[in-house]
């Protein structure tokens, strides 16, 4: 079955993980554009123009929070798959962004190398 390109948007407010996460994304085979945001507005513009199908999202972010964001991605279009990435790991964040809508929860010290794998998933 051949896979289908998805438009794919990081946001992050670290530059450095907003490249390396861009980065390994780019790497993926069948992947459309790669969006990055660093704030809570310009993430809303490019959800907004774009419609992305893949977000992977930090809980915090200049402006309003991730957690916020989450919210409005899900309540726009239930369909997107929203990764939270992130370094505030608890059971606290956990189960409100999952029960707001998150599909995945990863923690940013430890979870990287599962990233790729999930979104190629994605990609069918």
């Amino acid at each position: 079955m051949p896979r289908s390109t998805k438009k794919i948007l990081v946001i992050d407010d670290s530059p450095v993980i907003l490249v390396y996460l861009t980065g390994i994304i780019q790497e993926l085979e069948s992947v459309g554009p790669v969006f990055k945001a660093g704030s809570y507005e310009a993430a809303m513009e490019i959800i907004l123009k774009e419609h992305p199908q893949i977000v992977l999202l930090d809980i915090h972010l200049p402006g309003k929070n991730g957690i916020q964001l989450l919210r409005f991605i899900k309540e726009t279009d239930a369909g997107i798959i929203v990764m939270m990435v992130t370094n505030k790991v608890t059971d606290n964040y956990k189960t409100l962004c999952k029960k707001i809508g998150a599909d995945y929860f990863f923690d940013k010290s430890a979870d990287f190398e599962k990233i790729p794998a999930i979104i190629a998933a994605h990609l069918y």
